[in-house]
């Protein structure tokens, strides 16, 4: 009985350290915005349609913030109503949510922004290439844009004051 338990005992010890080892190496091997990068460029289609351009976002004011997320994402919803005020206090800053739902269509997004109450622009990536190109891989991830450089980020939920502090942070 005693070998049995001694063996139940170093098999836990060793199952703990290598769960702890992969998260370590999970962790740090995951990547994330580069802070300084260039930023990369895009093209992504809005509900409408029409297709936006970082340049063109980039022209309307000199920070862009860029939003990453999907609708079924719980911190995703949560930080909506916040990112919403902030669009309407800031509407000299472009705010786009940049969603990478890959089942959901052009409408179906559109009716699900609607109903989640995204008041400020989405585009739709459902090939997660620009979230590739950005590093992102947790949502949702707001990725700060100025002068063709990133500028700043944040993984996971933002409130608009934190938003303000990032923005004024990056001017």
């Amino acid at each position: 009985m005693r070998f049995l338990t001694g063996l139940l005992r170093d098999w836990t010890v060793a199952l703990v350290v290598f769960l702890a080892a992969f998260a370590l190496w999970t962790w740090v091997s995951t990547p994330s915005p580069r802070t300084g990068a260039p930023a990369p460029a895009f093209s992504l289609a809005n509900l409408d349609g029409r297709i936006v351009t970082l340049d063109e976002l980039e022209a309307r004011g000199d920070v862009v913030v860029l939003n990453f997320w999907f609708t079924s994402c719980p911190p995703c919803r949560r930080e909506i109503p916040e990112l919403s005020a902030f669009a309407a206090a800031h509407p000299d800053v472009p705010l786009v949510g940049i969603s990478v739902d890959q089942q959901l269509s052009g409408p179906r997004l559109r009716a699900q922004s609607q109903r989640l109450g995204v008041d400020y622009t989405v585009l739709h990536d459902p090939e997660m290439r620009v979230a590739g190109d950005y590093g992102v891989s947790v949502y949702p991830t707001t990725v700060l844009v100025r002068g063709g450089r990133i500028v700043g980020h944040r993984v996971g939920e933002v409130t608009r004051a934190s938003l303000e502090r990032m923005v004024d942070e990056a001017r």
